[in-house]
């Protein structure tokens, strides 16, 4: 499997290669170049997106847990900052963060991972909304509901919405009681999970909990993921204002919601290296500008991902052995 992630990575490489080779390196650093000294603009929407995403976590906890936001933030960062890098479809730094608050507020675990499953499956809940509209947006500004894009992205977010509905259900029904069964089956497994029946137990418990007896604040969670997911409406906003593109706020929106559901087609592959860039110059074309456009938009964003996932990593490397080893 991990051959397999490598060659995909090395293909997605090869693509972004391919399309600066094909599109003109020239072209493209016209457009980035066009930004001006105001470019600095442009990292300042995915702060807010940060900002908005903690806010989001901090309410995927029930009201016995309370924890500083700088906390949050931080181990919001440094997990994130795992999430990309690691072909896990955005999972392999859910447990990081869950860790961090254990080692450095004794979060007991069994609340940390509930909060980092409740907030992704509210995060992606949330993301299925903003796609819709932004689907709808897009049939409005274009005309064209039969677009194979479009189709191919309703098919997917059909898709996902059934999964998130057997997600949630498990989450009710007892994450941890569903996969003890299942253990059970397999002797080995079964003998090894013996020892970790009780937190199992206690990580139900929160789940049941919060779906019960936390409704306010599980809304309040879903809309500051929701509005995450707007903020990063502005990063186009900002790279047309600065570039002198010209587009209506709702052919924005749509562009951003068809970009999230495109770079979360490439979920197998670390940072969906490839996909993204391909799927921007795509998605630009289909909304009329030139591919070099679509391409520096795409290196942009690029480089603001690098920007933080090196952030994280930096953070996460200077506090780990110190703290949490």
């Amino acid at each position: 499997m991990k051959i397999i992630k490598n060659i995909l990575l090395a293909m997605g490489i090869g693509v972004i290669f391919w399309l600066v080779y094909e599109i003109g390196p020239q072209k493209i650093w016209q457009e980035i170049a066009s930004l001006g000294v105001w470019g600095p603009l442009f990292l300042l929407p995915y702060f807010g997106v940060y900002l908005l995403d903690t806010l989001g976590w901090k309410y995927s906890f029930g009201r016995d847990i309370s924890l500083p936001f700088s906390t949050l933030f931080y181990a919001r960062v440094a997990g994130e900052s795992i999430n990309h890098v690691t072909p896990t479809a955005y999972l392999g730094g859910e447990p990081v963060k869950a860790y961090i608050l254990y080692k450095k507020n004794e979060v007991p675990l069994a609340n940390g991972f509930a909060s980092v499953m409740i907030g992704k499956f509210l995060m992606i809940a949330s993301e299925v909304l903003f796609i819709l509209i932004g689907i709808e947006i897009a049939v409005h500004v274009l005309g064209n509901r039969n677009d194979p894009v479009i189709i191919g992205i309703q098919l997917s977010i059909a898709t996902l919405a059934l999964f998130l509905l057997i997600f949630l259900g498990l989450q009710i029904y007892g994450f941890g009681n569903f996969f003890s069964k299942w253990a059970a089956k397999m002797k080995v497994l079964a003998t090894s999970l013996t020892k970790y029946k009780d937190a199992l137990a206690k990580f139900d418990s929160v789940l049941l909990d919060y779906y019960r007896n936390e409704k306010g604040r599980l809304t309040a969670a879903f809309v500051y993921y929701f509005l995450s997911w707007c903020c990063g409406i502005f990063e186009i906003y900002i790279f047309f204002m600065l570039t002198g593109q010209s587009a209506s706020w709702g052919a924005i929106f749509a562009m951003e919601a068809i970009a999230m559901a495109i770079k979360g087609a490439g979920f197998f592959i670390p940072g969906s290296v490839g996909v993204q860039e391909a799927g921007q110059v795509m998605l630009f074309k289909m909304f009329g500008f030139d591919s070099s456009v679509g391409l520096a938009f795409s290196i942009l964003r690029r480089s603001r991902e690098i920007l933080w996932i090196v952030i994280g990593l930096v953070l996460l490397g200077r506090n780990w052995e110190k703290k949490y080893c």
